[in-house]
C-alpha cells in the first residue's frame, strides 16, 4: 500500500502517527482514558484555566479493574505524557487525550436514520422527490430521478454530502441535521480556504483543473468531464489526509455562507436551508475562467450586493471584491 496518508517525516512532540496508534490500540489503555475522561480528570477548561481535577492512582487502577501493579504501570507509562499527565495530585487526560474521549463520543450512536420521511423540499434541478439517507456516519441528500450536482464525481442523484457524527444527531430532527451539516461543510471550506485543516489544524494543499471543451446545456453533464461545472479544485491536509473535492463555485458560496460575505436576509448564516443554497448556486452564481495564469473568478449576487472572489491554480485569493448593487446598477 502506498504511505500517502501521512508525511514521512511527520513527528508531533517525539510521537510518530504509527507510534500512536500502536499505543492506543489495547483496550486497557482506552479504559484508563475512558475512566478519566468520566470523572472528569482534565483541565476544567481546555485552555483558560489552570484548574484541573485528578484521580489518585489507587482509585484509577481500581476502576480499570487492574490488580497486577506491574501491568498497570506498564500501561500507564505508554499513555504518559502524550494522552495523560502525572502531576502531584494524582492522573488527568491531556489535551490529546481528552481529544480522543470526545472522538469515540462523537462517532457513538445509531449508524442509520431514516430520514425520508421527513423531506418534504423537491429537488431544486428537476422538482423530482428528495430522498435524505444517513450511513457510515455520512449525511446524503439525493435526487430520485436527475444526476443531482455533482455528474459522475459522486454517486449518482447527490445533492448533497457531508460527514457527520451520529452523536450530533441525538438531538436535531431531520431538517435541523440538514441546516447544521450543510454549515458544518461551509465551515469546513472557510478553514481550507484558509490553507487549514479543520481535523487537525495541518497545512492544505490545492490544485484545480479546468474540463478545456466543457458543455453544459440545461443543467445536462458535460460529455466530456461527466459533471456540470467546468472548475473543480482539490483540497487536501498534508498531514492527516482531510480531503474534499468540489467545483470552485462550492468552495466560494461556502466561504460566504460561513462568513456572512452575501446577505444576511436572503441566506441566514446560522441555520442554512439546503433549498436556499442550492438555489444560490443554480442562479446566483457566475464563473469565469481566463488562461495565462489561470484565474477563476466566481461572482455571488445578492439582493443589495454582490460578492466576487477571484481564485488561482492553487485556491488562493487573489481579489476579493464586494460592492453593493447601486454602485454596479447603470446609470
Amino acid at each position: 500500500m502506498d504511505q500517502t496518508r501521512f508525511t514521512p517525516d511527520l513527528d508531533l512532540d517525539g510521537l510518530s502517527p504509527n507510534e500512536a496508534f500502536a499505543i492506543l490500540g489495547n483496550e486497557i489503555r482506552l479504559e484508563i482514558i475512558r475512566v478519566l475522561w468520566r470523572a472528569d480528570a482534565a483541565h476544567e477548561y481546555d485552555d483558560g484555566s489552570d484548574t484541573a481535577n485528578t484521580m489518585s492512582y489507587s482509585g484509577l487502577q481500581n476502576e480499570v479493574d487492574i490488580d497486577d501493579n506491574g501491568k498497570f504501570n506498564y500501561h500507564l507509562s505508554q499513555l504518559a505524557p502524550h494522552f495523560i499527565r502525572r502531576t502531584d495530585d494524582g492522573y488527568r487526560l491531556s489535551g490529546a487525550g481528552k481529544q480522543i474521549a470526545r472522538t469515540v463520543i462523537a462517532v457513538s450512536g445509531t449508524d442509520r436514520l431514516d430520514f425520508s420521511t421527513e423531506i418534504e423540499d423537491d429537488c431544486p434541478l428537476c422538482g423530482a422527490h428528495v430522498e435524505a439517507t444517513y450511513e457510515d456516519q455520512w449525511l446524503r441528500i439525493r435526487c430520485t430521478e436527475c444526476d443531482g450536482l455533482f455528474g459522475d464525481q459522486a454517486p449518482t442523484g447527490t445533492l448533497f454530502l457531508t460527514s457527520y457524527p451520529a452523536a450530533g444527531m441525538t438531538t436535531r430532527n431531520p431538517d435541523q441535521a440538514l441546516a447544521t451539516g450543510l454549515y458544518r461543510c461551509a465551515l469546513d471550506i472557510t478553514y481550507m480556504m484558509y490553507g487549514i485543516c479543520r481535523e487537525c489544524a495541518g497545512h492544505i494543499s490545492s490544485s484545480v483543473t479546468v474540463c478545456e471543451a466543457h458543455e453544459n446545456h440545461r443543467g445536462e453533464p458535460c460529455a466530456t468531464c461527466g459533471t456540470p461545472f467546468s472548475v473543480w479544485a482539490d483540497m487536501r491536509c498534508d498531514t492527516c489526509g482531510f480531503a474534499k473535492r468540489l467545483p470552485v463555485e462550492m468552495f466560494a458560496t461556502g466561504l460566504a455562507m460561513a462568513t456572512g460575505l452575501i446577505d444576511n436576509q436572503e441566506l441566514d448564516i446560522h441555520s442554512p436551508s439546503f433549498e436556499e443554497a442550492v438555489s444560490l448556486l443554480q442562479s446566483s452564481v457566475e464563473t469565469t475562467v481566463s488562461k495565462g495564469p489561470l484565474r477563476a473568478s466566481i461572482t455571488i449576487e445578492g439582493e443589495t450586493s454582490t460578492f466576487t472572489i477571484t481564485l488561482d491554480d492553487d485556491m488562493n485569493v487573489v481579489d476579493l471584491d464586494r460592492r453593493l448593487q447601486s454602485e454596479t446598477a447603470p446609470s
